[in-house]
């Protein structure tokens, strides 16, 4: 409870600081704020797409991908090379679309003219109002990193308001949540600029993210398809060669062909095997047949006709024997050349026959007598031998054929291989090449889905009222932070201040009990009623003294002070007003004319009679007020000190209590164990004089209710008893 009552008196003591000091920190605030800018903010949305994209590969979901995913936009967006770029754009929509006397969607007349004012006339002669692309091409190409360049400087120059890296650093880039929204919001004193701000940006945005997502997969597809290239232009070579080599070669199919070959040559072998023994069985027959045979045998044998139609056999029978060898079954009826061929063979074979049944005639004579059957055997086995004879010979070269065509066929065989190795080798880096062609274009296919979700959800808008500039917040928070301020001040000041002041403080710094205060006279508001109250604080201090009064003989009451001038002299005459007024008889003692400080007697004195003693002509007082030297000047007699009924210490309550009194007060103590001693406040306030005497004249009810709230008369009222 004691707290709370300090708490009461602590605020209603510092009331007018508290009122002035915050109504004047408030106006002040007030007054400064009405030139503050107005300020517009923009808000936009963007859907990223990334943790609800379609992926048409099998990568799956990937929380920190996605949360990388969602880094990287926002610091694209937040890098100084994005806005730089919508500095640059910024700046050209301004300039092409700005009006110096009408405010536009772009921007306000007035900060177009300042625009004006500080750009350049090289700057000012880039600009093509016809084309928006045209000017932001043209400020692209002029501005360079050079301190006089006016389109760097203005990117550059940290007091810019719109178009510098400081400014545009501002805009605020985050994620809402754990969703796929990105939320962008920009604060700037123009509407229109703060909007095209965010228009740009996302733009900017959207072309960055997509650069920079595309390059790498873009370089790869590039890649691929050069490799593919270069592999079907490998492939198409090895297989034309291969092809030239085949035609050269005239190799249609190899293993067919050698196939082929291989039971052509075993077919050889087997005839050549045949003939070769039909030949030998011939050749044997007739060398037996012409031992037996006489002299006309041979001299038929040896007949002109009979050796021609001999020779026409042999020779229509290896024409047959190589067109039975190259001809196959179909074709075998329908070879005219062939059956010519046989035809004159069989009508050879008939004219053999016909000479035969001629050398028959000669068997007449006794040579060809028995011989017949022999002659016919022996024109059989020349016959056969002949046959036999030229199908060797047609099986032989053949044979010679087939081994020329193993030689041909042998070395075709390792380069066909090898060709065809390198056409296949060829054929598979084609393959993997296009499988990672493939690969890149589907990745490359992802990003498009993945980016293509990159959406503006909420596009910026024209904001069509400020911000109020925040001047209301500023008002509240300066008369709130003026009070906290003041109360915090007042309350340290409160804490550590060592100022008598009130009967609180004076008894926590002396030690000693108050025992009343004293307005004085420095209060101006109420001079009029100063006496008035003056008479009212002593008559309270003279009786709470009244206690100490003696009655068979006069009460010695010493009136002590640290320092000169703490109205000792002035509270003496009050208070010997006072009694006077209830019939006492009042003498007052001052050192200055009643006694000498610098006497030696008054030093040694036991007794107050020991240095002022009362004239025979003076009635015996009922009190002697004994005015003292200041301590810090001059020492008392402390025996006479001990010796008094009442000490009362005077001090002035707006002076400072030191060290130096405390040293002082306690001698005063340590001798005045026993005695009475009150410290009497002077000079103090009127809240402080009320604290003891109650409300002082004149009675304000404003006053009256504020003091009861100080003294937490909540629900007290003013009302006699009747």
């Amino acid at each position: 409870m004691d707290i709370i009552q300090f708490l009461a008196q602590f605020f209603y003591r510092i009331r007018y600081r508290l009122l002035w000091g915050s109504l004047i920190v408030t106006g002040l605030v007030i007054y400064f704020t009405q030139f503050l800018p107005f300020s517009y903010t923009v808000n936009s949305s963007i859907y990223a797409g990334v943790t609800n994209a379609t992926s048409v590969t099998n990568e799956g979901f990937n929380l920190f991908s996605v949360n990388s995913t969602f880094d990287n936009l926002i610091n694209i967006a937040k890098s100084k090379g994005t806005l730089e770029k919508v500095s640059v754009r910024l700046l050209a929509t301004c300039l092409v679309y700005g009006d110096e006397y009408k405010d536009n969607q772009y921007i306000l007349a007035k900060h177009y003219r300042q625009l004006l004012q500080i750009t350049p006339k090289e700057v000012l002669a880039l600009i093509d109002r016809t084309s928006l692309d045209k000017t932001t091409e043209n400020l692209i190409k002029y501005r360079k990193p050079v301190s006089k360049n006016f389109v760097y400087v203005m990117f550059s120059h940290p007091n810019d308001r719109f178009f510098s890296y400081k400014a545009l650093s501002k805009i605020n880039v985050r994620r809402l949540g754990t969703s796929d929204i990105i939320d962008i919001d920009y604060t700037c004193s123009d509407p229109g600029i703060a909007q095209n701000t965010i228009k740009i940006l996302e733009d900017e945005l959207t072309k960055a993210y997509e650069e920079l997502r595309f390059s790498a997969t873009n370089n790869v597809i590039a890649y691929f398809e050069e490799q593919v290239k270069k592999a079907k232009e490998n492939l198409t070579h090895e297989e034309d060669d291969l092809m030239r080599y085949n035609v050269q070669e005239e190799v249609i199919n190899y293993g067919e062909q050698t196939k082929a070959l291989a039971i052509t040559k075993y077919e050889v072998d087997d005839r050549y095997e045949l003939a070769q023994r039909q030949y030998e069985s011939a050749r044997n027959l007739l060398e037996m047949l012409e031992d037996k045979m006489d002299i006309r045998a041979k001299i038929i044998r040896t007949n002109t006709n009979l050796l021609q139609e001999l020779n026409k056999v042999s020779t229509l029978n290896e024409k047959i024997m190589e067109q039975e060898i190259f001809t196959d079954d179909k074709t075998y009826n329908q070879n005219s050349q062939l059956q010519k061929n046989k035809q004159n063979l069989k009508r050879a074979e008939d004219k053999i026959s016909q000479l035969s049944d001629d050398l028959n005639e000669l068997g007449f004579s006794k040579e060809g007598v028995g011989i017949q059957n022999m002659v016919d055997e022996w024109l059989q086995a020349v016959v056969n031998e002949a046959k036999a004879k030229a199908e060797l010979k047609v099986l032989k070269e053949r044979m010679e054929d087939i081994r020329n065509g193993y030689k041909t066929l042998s070395p075709v065989g390792t380069q066909v291989n090898r060709k065809e190795r390198a056409v296949g080798i060829a054929e598979s880096t084609y393959r993997e090449q296009l499988r990672g062609l493939s690969e890149a274009r589907l990745r490359l296919k992802n990003i498009e889905m993945s980016t293509s979700n990159l959406q503006i959800v909420s596009p910026p808008e024209y904001p069509l009222t400020d911000n109020g500039r925040k001047r209301t917040l500023y008002v509240i928070f300066a008369f709130i932070g003026s009070i906290i301020f003041i109360t915090g001040f007042s309350l340290l000041v409160e804490l550590i201040d060592r100022t008598l002041r009130d009967a609180q403080r004076s008894n926590r710094l002396t030690g000693l009990p108050v025992i009343a205060a004293f307005n004085g006279t420095n209060n101006l508001k109420y001079r009029g009623f100063l006496k008035a109250c003056n008479r009212r604080a002593a008559a309270y201090a003279c009786q709470q003294l009244n206690a100490y009064l003696q009655q068979n003989r006069p009460t010695v009451i010493n009136l002590l002070s640290m320092e000169d001038r703490e109205g000792k002299s002035f509270l003496a005459r009050y208070f010997a007003q006072y009694w006077q007024t209830e019939g006492l008889h009042v003498r007052i003692v001052n050192h200055n004319i009643d006694f000498e400080e610098e006497n030696k007697d008054y030093v040694q004195a036991q007794q107050l009679s020991d240095f002022w003693q009362l004239n025979d002509a003076e009635q015996i007082p009922d009190v002697i007020l004994v005015e003292y030297p200041a301590l810090c000047h001059n020492s008392v007699p402390e025996k006479v000190l001990a010796e008094a009924d009442f000490n009362l210490l005077v001090a002035n309550a707006a002076r400072l209590w030191s060290e130096k009194d405390d040293a002082r007060l306690r001698s005063i103590k340590d001798v005045l164990k026993e005695k009475p001693f009150f410290l009497y406040l002077n000079n103090a306030g009127r809240e402080v004089v009320e604290s003891f005497t109650g409300e002082l004249p004149p009675h304000n009810p404003v006053h009256s209710f504020f003091s009861r709230l100080a003294q937490l008369g909540l629900t007290s009222k003013k009302a006699a008893v009747k």
